[in-house]
């Protein structure tokens, strides 16, 4: 009996834990929490536990780390101190000691401090009150996205409430520069998140010789996970203060859109002035869609007053523009319309107005079982001006074609076709006048083949070179047909009287390149050199309508040679051999190492139109600094058409960029401050 005893005894020693002394390293302290340290006491009185010595504590996805952990089992309140950590996710918790509620999640960590990684961002404060798994309360603290301890920037607030999904919102808030007070701020509301949020972005301050001191406030809003939208006060010294907007979306398929606008009580001119555009794809399927292109403006001068880009302030042009296409196997069905406003003409009253215009197109069409092919080019086109004739045009372009190889590489096709054309025009007045049309045969042939050749060139790198050659004779015939008659809306209504003959020779080399990983074929340089000659006499010009009596045409030479993997030559070029000169001339050269340092070069000519030169620079290679530089001078003005000067100073969580716009008559700069994780860009299109 007295064994028996002796054993129950023992038994029950062994089973029920002592109130001191070591424990297991390790204790599940139910389904979802365990603990894990040097030392563990348990004290079933209280139903507590206390942890000390490297703890660590698991819990729903979330690990704390403390010297010291004291858990209620009865309330489930743990209380930790001495380096404190929780982990969740992406978000990290310090702190001196925290009290946390496993039943609801709410905590409180004292001298603690907040990292979101996913924004970079951290905060800091005497307290810090955990609501929720997202939502946080930090007390008298600071936040910034620099490096501590000692930010470059930060700010100061009695209280901040984070949203780590969301926003952080605060009251009485100071900006500092390290240590000094800069800017006081009654509320301030931020994305914590690197996700798209709605929320004022940084201001944008200039100032132009037009325009005087400027101030832009942008405001940007998440509609949907497919649409935002940003709203811009801009506030002009001299002009007064503008409204600009733009609204963007993303529908089912692909199709997408733009639409934006700007107004302004223009103080110079006494009145309003704007502007409206829209952008708009819409994908029906496959085989059809839609595209529009919409650009107005209140007046022909509201571009060079406000245009900020450089390739609007000159535009010559602002076009509306509407296509519709639908497609089968062997045919094109579209819808066309375009509206022009023409700046470089005195008045757009006599610009021609493409409204709407339809077009049916058929492609390599099988004839019965004959060899031959049906294509066709028609369209059917309302022409409107105020000033000026106006009227109707049909024109079809129907032919057949034959193709096919000969002996070796030899390539044989031939056509023949007729231009049907019928009008109906008016007067300025709207008052019918003549109908009139026309018919007129063409035909043509052409034959090409390709010689190729490969060289073993033994390099390391290069190891191989594949050269092609490719001559090809083209001609083209077109009787010839009184035409003045007929209305002039664009070339298609005056087909010059043709037989014609072209002649060009590409030559293509490529070549095959070794890696330390693979094989790669690149592309080293295309150069085609064409010339046609006219056995009428008489010819077509890039620069006049009609060039009689000089049967050869341009000779012209397209190239693009790959100097380097970061090198790329292109030159372009019509020569004129009766008048012994250049007709055009576009030579461009472009170097981009990749790495964010480029330069390109590239001069336009065309005899008596135009004459410029065009030069861009960046780089990255004095960083933290970035520069840049574009300049366009103009050889018929003998001026620059302007030049801009860029610099930006990157830190660790902040930049600041400058730009300086000379322009002839309108000098203006322009100053962007960002502040990482605070002041960037909104977000890509949703």
């Amino acid at each position: 009996m007295i064994r028996i005893l002796v054993m129950i005894t023992l038994t029950i020693l062994i089973a029920w834990p002592p109130s001191t002394g070591r424990a297991a390293t390790s204790m599940p302290v139910s389904d979802t929490i365990s603990i894990t340290a040097d030392t563990m006491t348990s004290d079933p009185v209280t139903q507590s536990i206390e942890a000390s010595g490297s703890v660590v504590l698991k819990w729903q996805g979330m690990d704390l780390t403390a010297n010291r952990v004291i858990y209620d089992r009865n309330s489930r309140i743990l209380t930790a101190t001495g380096s404190v950590t929780i982990v969740k996710g992406d978000d990290i918790l310090r702190g001196r000691s925290v009290s946390l509620n496993l039943e609801s999640g709410r905590g409180e960590l004292e001298q603690a401090q907040l990292n979101v990684p996913g924004a970079n961002m951290t905060f800091r404060g005497e307290k810090i009150v955990r609501e929720s798994e997202a939502e946080f309360t930090v007390t008298n603290t600071e936040l910034t996205t620099c490096d501590l301890p000692d930010p470059s920037w930060k700010f100061g607030a009695d209280q901040l409430k984070v949203n780590v999904l969301g926003y952080a919102t605060g009251r009485n808030v100071i900006f500092y520069i390290k240590d000094t007070p800069v800017i006081y701020l009654p509320w301030i509301a931020f994305p914590v998140v690197r996700e798209r949020k709605t929320g004022l972005l940084f201001p944008r301050f200039g100032y132009s010789k037009s325009r005087g001191a400027q101030a832009d406030i942008p405001l940007y809003w998440v509609i949907a996970p497919n649409q935002d939208a940003q709203f811009n006060l801009d506030l002009q010294t001299r002009r007064g203060a503008g409204l600009g907007s733009l609204y963007r979306y993303i529908r089912t398929r692909g199709s997408e859109g733009a639409v934006g606008g700007y107004l302004i009580y223009d103080l110079v001119k006494d009145r309003w002035r704007g502007q409206i555009s829209q952008d708009h794809k819409e994908i029906f399927s496959a085989d059809m869609n839609l595209r529009t292109s919409v650009n107005l403006n209140s007046d022909r001068s509201f571009l060079g007053d406000f245009g900020e880009k450089s390739g609007e302030y000159n535009r010559q042009s602002s076009d509306t523009i509407v296509n519709a296409l639908k497609t089968w196997h062997h045919f094109a069905l579209t819808g066309h319309l375009r509206y022009v406003e023409d700046y470089y003409s005195a008045s757009n009253s006599t610009t021609l107005q493409t409204l709407p215009e339809a077009g049916l197109a058929a492609v390599r069409l099988p004839v019965l079982r004959t060899p031959l092919r049906f294509d066709l080019d028609s369209t059917i086109s309302n022409f409107q001006r105020e000033s000026g004739p106006s009227g109707q045009r049909l024109h079809a372009f129907p032919r057949l074609s034959l193709s096919g190889g000969a002996t070796g590489s030899v390539h044989l096709s031939a056509f023949a076709g007729l231009h049907l054309r019928g009008y109906t025009a008016q007067d300025t007045a709207g008052r019918a006048g003549s109908n009139d049309g026309s018919l007129l045969p063409e035909t043509g042939a052409r034959i090409s083949t390709t010689l190729v050749r490969v060289y073993d060139t033994g390099g390391a790198s290069l190891q191989k070179i594949r050269h092609e050659l490719t001559p090809e004779l083209d001609y083209r015939y077109i009787p010839d047909s009184s035409q003045n008659r007929l209305p002039f809306y664009d070339y298609t209504d005056r087909l010059i009287r043709s037989s014609t003959a072209w002649f060009s020779l590409t030559s293509t080399l490529g070549g095959k390149f070794r890696t330390e990983e693979s094989t790669a074929y690149r592309d080293l340089s295309r150069i085609r050199l064409s010339q046609g000659y006219s056995f009428e006499g008489s010819r077509r010009d890039l620069l006049t309508m009609v060039d009689r009596q000089r049967p050869l045409t341009d000779l012209v030479l397209e190239s693009e040679t790959r100097l380097h993997d970061l090198a790329r030559l292109t030159f372009d070029a019509r020569w004129d051999h009766h008048r012994g000169e250049l007709s055009t001339a576009m030579p461009g050269l472009e170097y981009d190492d990749r790495t964010g340092s480029f330069a390109g070069a590239s001069y336009r000519m065309a005899r008596n139109n135009l004459e410029y030169f065009e030069a861009r620079l960046g780089t990255r290679r004095f960083r933290p600094w970035t520069f840049g530089y574009t300049t366009r001078y103009s050889f018929d003005r003998g001026d620059f058409l302007e030049t801009v000067y860029t610099a930006e100073y990157r830190h660790q969580c902040w930049s600041v960029s400058l730009a300086v716009h000379d322009r002839p008559g309108n000098p203006s700069f322009s100053i962007n401050f960002n502040l990482a994780g605070l002041t960037s860009s909104a977000g890509k299109q949703p």
